[in-house]
């Protein structure tokens, strides 16, 4: 869905890229841009210093501070080329209205990236995970386990905690439902949205559709160098899919199977 267009002008572009966490083809995005010569992409600053911060000891008013900091430095240095971004998880944020209103504020363009089948989310979320900290039969055959380039063999069947699957696909809809409710009240002039589901069938058209709203041209051919990790088919996937269906269904998710996305 596309809220409003860039405006045609050679100015050099700010844009935002936002997601509600990850497994939303993110990483698609942001590769097809910043692979494209003058355009750079700061890739999750803020869950960078979440992470350390949590590492280190700091408070969370302590980690939103350094978080706005690192934005004010973006904001502050003049674009190099034709545009410069910003890649985060809406989940990282620690003052999320500040720190989006301050982009607003500047003009950037927000480009939001959803995944409307939670479930999947969570399940590719966990088997990338399993790949991240060693436990899956075949880790250690991917450059990085949370993004399989197209010439790298998808990850295989591997056992699934049911549990933690539902709760996760009920931490991505929350974050993308208030992901989106801040949007409306912090982008009034509206936004791009690439749903994954879009990305997956049509990679080409929807990275067009995204380098369009910027106000960029693309490259020709766009660069497309990531492919799904997870099967539309979980069966294919989860090698406890019995009790998995079971537990998914009771919980009421089971209208997530059959969504081939």
């Amino acid at each position: 869905m596309t809220v409003n267009s860039a405006e045609d002008d050679k100015s050099p572009v700010r844009f935002l890229l936002l997601m509600p966490w990850g497994r939303v083809g993110s990483n698609l995005v942001s590769a097809a841009l910043s692979r494209t010569q003058g355009i750079m992409i700061e890739n999750e600053p803020t869950t960078a210093i979440r992470t350390i911060g949590h590492r280190n000891g700091l408070s969370k008013d302590q980690i939103g501070e350094a978080q706005i900091a690192q934005l004010d430095a973006f904001l502050s240095r003049p674009v190099e080329g034709v545009a410069a971004g910003l890649k985060l998880s809406f989940r990282s944020l620690i003052t999320p209205e500040t720190y989006l209103a301050r982009l607003a504020a500047a003009n950037t363009r927000p480009v939001l990236i959803t995944r409307e089948n939670v479930l999947k989310c969570a399940v590719s979320q966990l088997r990338a995970r399993a790949l991240a900290v060693g436990s899956a039969p075949e880790s250690g055959h991917w450059r990085s386990p949370w993004a399989v380039r197209r010439n790298e063999p998808k990850p295989g069947a591997m056992p699934i905690d049911v549990a933690d699957a539902i709760r996760l696909a009920g931490v991505f809809q929350d974050a993308e439902d208030q992901m989106m409710d801040l949007a409306h009240r912090v982008f009034p002039g509206g936004w791009h949205r690439v749903e994954y589901r879009d990305l997956a069938a049509r990679p080409e058209h929807v990275l067009a559709s995204v380098f369009a709203h910027l106000g960029l041209t693309p490259p020709d051919p766009i660069p497309v160098i990531y492919r799904k990790s997870t099967s539309d088919d979980l069966t294919t996937d989860i090698t406890n899919y019995g009790d998995f269906e079971a537990e998914v269904k009771a919980a009421g998710l089971g209208r997530f199977l059959s969504d081939i996305v």
